[in-house]
């Protein structure tokens, strides 16, 4: 076996000239906003919609879409299998969250359960492209339609991917994308709303153009973050020397090290929108951003071709829970998830054969003491929750660690 395998199950989607592009900006200044204004325009024509604004954040994106969509109290029925800050914004909007249970085999809301969640009060329905795996939106839209409900998309692992034909954003009142750095489309940090509806963007620009550019050193603390973490997932650095380190670590449960690998470690619940979160998007950021734009179809053809080796490598393991193998553009597979009930055993077999394989770091919501007084009982994704694997499949991904993957995974049920 190669002294450099396995490769790291997560890399920043980066370049050295971005880092090269932010220390130049970080040091003499971001500039001017055009880089800005490009980014917006190009993005609208791409997912063809009139308006799209950049944030700071993705989650603020999800806030100001509700600030102006809801009226305090409205309720919002939403996947619980998502991050905590998600049901936050959605709470400090002045919605009340509903949780709703997931389809098992993509973790997506269940549209079959959605009207079950209905009472007078309910006011939208926001839909979650979980992994990249675009939500049956058609249904969802006839059941919005039929309701008079707003429907409305947190796309943040899902930008490029479509739906009969129509680009996830558009597919609803409001879309909402992510660019951090494990994104596709990455710009260190930072989101988008994308929209038709003239009169919010109109009242969301107007309060993003009262809020300062994000500060040169906070965004430098945030380069170089992602600047240590390419650094220490390059395959020369952590085949040989970090995954040991790992692997030692999960064997003896030693979480001060286990933790440096997990994310979204903040489950405590928020009452106001934080002023720490009231800032713009930077020129800087926006011109990487751009700069990766039209790539991203390049990025969705290999992880397709992971996804692919994945499904035709395991799809007669019954134990297994696989997404649906879909190549019509509504799935791009922004990792691959796969359910196990043995999952702590087979995580930890994995390790043993070095593959560097993930614990998805989201919880049930629904489950979650910061969201008890919107407890709502949801089986099927408190069960995803405990079962599920990210199995990498990132552009820089070889193909033959894919097919590692599949061969470890085989061995341990007992398959050739």
């Amino acid at each position: 076996m190669p002294i450099f395998s396995p490769q790291a199950r997560f890399r920043i989607n980066s370049e050295w000239k971005d880092y090269a592009l932010a220390m130049q900006s970080l040091v003499f200044g971001y500039g001017d906003s055009v880089s800005r204004n490009e980014f917006e325009r190009a993005v609208a024509e791409k997912v063809g919609v009139k308006h799209a604004i950049c944030t700071a954040q993705a989650r603020v994106a999800i806030y100001l879409t509700f600030r102006f969509l809801i009226a305090p109290g409205d309720e919002v029925i939403l996947s619980p299998n998502t991050i905590a800050d998600v049901i936050n914004m959605v709470i400090v909007s002045g919605g009340k969250p509903v949780f709703c249970d997931i389809e098992p085999s993509t973790g997506n809301i269940d549209p079959e359960r959605v009207e079950a969640c209905l009472t007078p009060r309910t006011r939208a329905v926001f839909a979650t492209h979980l992994y990249g795996l675009v939500a049956p939106m058609q249904r969802l839209r006839d059941i919005c339609a039929k309701h008079q409900l707003l429907l409305i998309e947190d796309a943040a692992q899902a930008f490029g991917a479509k739906q009969d034909g129509i680009n996830v954003g558009a597919l609803s009142e409001a879309g909402i994308f992510s660019f951090g750095m494990a994104k596709n489309l990455m710009s260190f940090w930072g989101g988008m709303i994308v929209t038709n509806n003239d009169e919010l963007a109109r009242n969301i620009r107007n309060i993003i153009d009262g809020w300062p550019v994000i500060s040169r050193k906070k965004l430098a603390k945030k380069v170089f973050s992602c600047f240590v973490k390419d650094v220490a997932t390059l395959n020369i650095v952590f085949g040989p020397l970090l995954f040991p380190l790992f692997r030692m670590a999960y064997r003896n449960n030693i979480s001060s090290i286990t933790r440096l690998m997990e994310s979204e470690l903040d489950l405590s619940r928020k009452e106001h929108f934080p002023t720490a979160y009231e800032e713009q998007l930077s020129p800087l950021q926006a011109k990487i951003a751009l700069s990766k734009l039209y790539r991203v179809e390049d990025d969705f053809s290999h992880r397709l071709a992971c996804a692919r080796l994945y499904y035709e490598g395991l799809k007669d393991i019954e134990q297994l829970t696989l997404p649906p193998m879909l190549e019509n553009g509504s799935h791009v597979y922004n990792y691959y998830p796969i359910g196990c009930d043995e999952r702590t055993a087979f995580r930890q077999y994995l390790l043993e054969q070095r593959r560097d394989i993930a614990l998805q770091h989201i919880k049930n919501t629904a489950d979650l003491s910061a969201f008890k007084d919107f407890y709502r009982d949801c089986p099927h994704t408190r069960k995803w929750a405990m079962r599920t694997l990210m199995f990498p499949n990132y552009s820089r991904y070889p193909l033959s660690e894919v097919e590692k993957n599949v061969a470890a995974i085989r061995a341990f049920f007992g398959r050739k």
